[in-house]
């Protein structure tokens, strides 16, 4: 007993068929294909205890309406029922060549009758994505838009553009889906013969033997023919609605135009309208229709603190820089530093430039970060767990580097002669301490 094809599955044949009677043709352990990452995982060094796996099963059906992914469908899922009541899940269903393997966790003895139910919600949200990808790619195509791919999301699909679309564009093609949605054109499927070239082949995976499959156009009205393995809507009025969303910039220039249809619009919208309600509610304390003109008074308010942070900051590292250089300029002090627990690179930017600047206005100080004085300036904490810099100027430079090295294990950097630059990852307890116990001893 031989399965039915890939191509001609019952699934295929009628997409809304929720239940089916079919038998075993074959049940064997299931040992998946080794990927790429699988052997990375292999070559690394430290590998983790692996726990054993729970062995799986691919069961050979005569028919099913379990779809295989493929076509950038997902796989369906459902349930096998055994004439004895008992109830299997079907984990995946997977393409091998010409055959449909149903994974799961239990065997099922060849020539058993058994009854197939599919995961409707979850077949029905496909097709609906699915169909509607269709439409969007077949209006886009008017406009010598080509769709170079599309991927389907748990809740975000996209479809892949040669170029950045401009916003009236995506709105007039997203009002033009939605009224051929409405329109209810009619869907259909044939199997026309792939071997006298009138079919675009270029798309089938390389593993799917032509001479022994069959090969499925999907037609929407007169709008839109396409091969395609998919399962699929009977009518475009079962889409019910899209809404285009954002675009992301990828490779060589191209668009990823990102979309959802169906019951996705209606989950979409509940759920940004629930962040609205609690952006509103618990963190701006206005109505919604409120948010947009108090988000640009918090962002004026932000801007304004900021202008004044970064003012403060320039003069507390002009106040430490003055300190520093009538240190240098008025002792024999050879080195010093300057430390801010706050991980912010630019006070040690400004420190240092602010410091410069006092060296060369003031010629004949005797201050030199060159041969004679040493400074070092850090930042950051232990318990805040982010980290800092470091950055050392004068002649003891490769002196400290290396002792810092020694006392903060996380630090990595480089430089030569005078200067040092590091990042510390983030600092170990006590490691700050010990820095301190070094430096303030440091002559």
């Amino acid at each position: 007993m031989s399965s039915t094809v890939v191509g001609a599955l019952a699934c295929q044949k009628n997409s809304f068929l929720k239940t089916f009677q079919t038998s075993v043709v074959s049940s064997r352990e299931y040992v998946p294909l080794e990927t790429s990452r699988d052997k990375q995982n292999k070559n690394q060094k430290k590998k983790k205890v692996e726990t054993p796996h729970q062995v799986k099963y691919a069961v050979e059906l005569k028919d099913t309406i379990l779809f295989p992914e493929g076509g950038g469908q997902p796989f369906d899922m459902g349930t096998i029922k055994l004439p004895t009541n008992e109830v299997i899940e079907v984990q995946s269903v997977l393409r091998d060549k010409l055959t449909a393997l149903h994974i799961t966790d239990k065997p099922v003895a060849p020539g058993t009758e058994v009854t197939l139910n599919v995961d409707w919600k979850r077949r029905i949200d496909f097709m609906q994505q699915h169909t509607g990808q269709h439409l969007l790619s077949a209006v886009f195509d008017t406009y010598n838009l080509e769709t170079l791919s599309w991927s389907m999301g748990e809740m975000i699909n996209y479809i892949e553009l040669p170029e950045k679309v401009s916003d009236d564009i995506v709105n007039e093609v997203n009002e033009k889906v939605n009224d051929l949605i409405l329109e209810g054109l009619p869907i259909s499927v044939s199997t026309p013969d792939a071997h006298g070239g009138e079919i675009d082949t270029s798309h089938i995976p390389d593993d799917y033997d032509l001479s022994k499959g069959i090969i499925r156009v999907v037609k929407i009205g007169d709008l839109d023919t396409n091969p395609c393995c998919g399962t699929h809507l009977s009518s475009t009025s079962q889409i019910q609605a899209i809404s285009l969303l954002h675009q992301t910039n990828v490779r060589g220039g191209h668009s990823r135009l990102h979309f959802l249809c169906g019951s996705r619009v209606y989950q979409y919208l509940r759920q940004q309208n629930q962040i609205l309600k609690n952006v509103s509610g618990n963190y701006l304390s206005c109505q919604i229709e409120e948010v947009p003109e108090k988000v640009e008074a918090l962002n004026a308010n932000y801007r304004k603190s900021q202008s004044r942070e970064s003012t403060l900051l320039k003069e507390l590292a002009a106040i430490e820089a003055s300190k520093v250089f009538e240190k240098f300029s008025k002792s024999e002090k050879l080195v010093d530093f300057i430390y801010k627990p706050e991980n912010n690179p630019e006070f040690i930017t400004l420190a240092q430039k602010e410091l410069a600047t006092l060296i060369n206005t003031n010629t004949g100080s005797g201050v030199d970060l060159t041969d004679k004085q040493t400074l070092i300036l850090f930042n950051g904490d232990y318990p805040s767990g982010t980290g800092g810099m470091v950055k050392v100027l004068g002649p003891k430079a490769e002196e400290v580097q290396t002792e810092l090295k020694k006392r903060i294990s996380n630090l990595k950097g480089g430089g030569k002669g005078t200067s040092f630059q590091g990042k510390i990852g983030k600092y170990e307890k006590g490691e700050i301490e010990s820095v301190f116990s070094y430096l303030e001893n440091l002559e």
